[in-house]
């Protein structure tokens, strides 16, 4: 009876965090502008006061700015210094702890005595991730693209966060 119990709770944990990790893309962008006029980027990191928190860890920010400007490169725009790009690019991870309560079990009179199914309680972090694009010139925010539960652990690989990275700049430039 143990090892069925320990068998059906690996199969509903792997089942629930395979579901919990999946990541949601959306995207809005302003539709007055052109999109297509913007030939140069440049990463722009928020003054330490003006950052949203908790973020993950500044070794995965480095990361995340390496594969968005190798993914805006790859789509053609030009990295260059703020002062002198078409767009400036900003990123934050927004990180909470995820807490998952799954019943399982039976309830009922069975093998002579009564018994009960069981809870197990599990806890992992989830990060999402955030990525704006801001026309340097007006000074506004023309396109947002997040990737809600991007991030199950608190140190993704290189890889993971390409990966990521990529799917949330995957709308990007929008087409009309």
């Amino acid at each position: 009876m143990k090892r069925l119990a320990i068998v059906v709770f690996s199969i509903a944990l792997t089942l629930t965090m395979t579901a919990c990790s999946t990541m949601t893309v959306t995207a809005d962008h302003d539709s007055q502008v052109d999109f297509g006029s913007f030939t140069s980027f440049a990463l722009f990191e928020l003054p330490a006061k003006e950052r949203r928190g908790p973020q993950m860890s500044d070794l995965v920010d480095g990361r995340i700015a390496a594969s968005v400007a190798a993914d805006l490169s790859n789509k053609g725009l030009v990295s260059k210094r703020p002062g002198d790009a078409d767009i400036l690019v900003t990123f934050y991870t927004a990180v909470s702890r995820r807490v998952v309560v799954n019943g399982g079990g039976w309830y009922g009179y069975r093998w002579r005595h009564w018994g009960g199914g069981m809870t197990y309680v599990n806890s992992y972090p989830e990060g999402s991730l955030v990525i704006d694009i801001i026309d340097r010139r007006s000074r506004e925010l023309v396109w947002r693209g997040v990737g809600a539960w991007a991030f199950s652990k608190m140190n993704p690989t290189d890889e993971k966060v390409q990966k990521k990275v990529a799917r949330v700049l995957r709308d990007f430039p929008p087409t009309k």
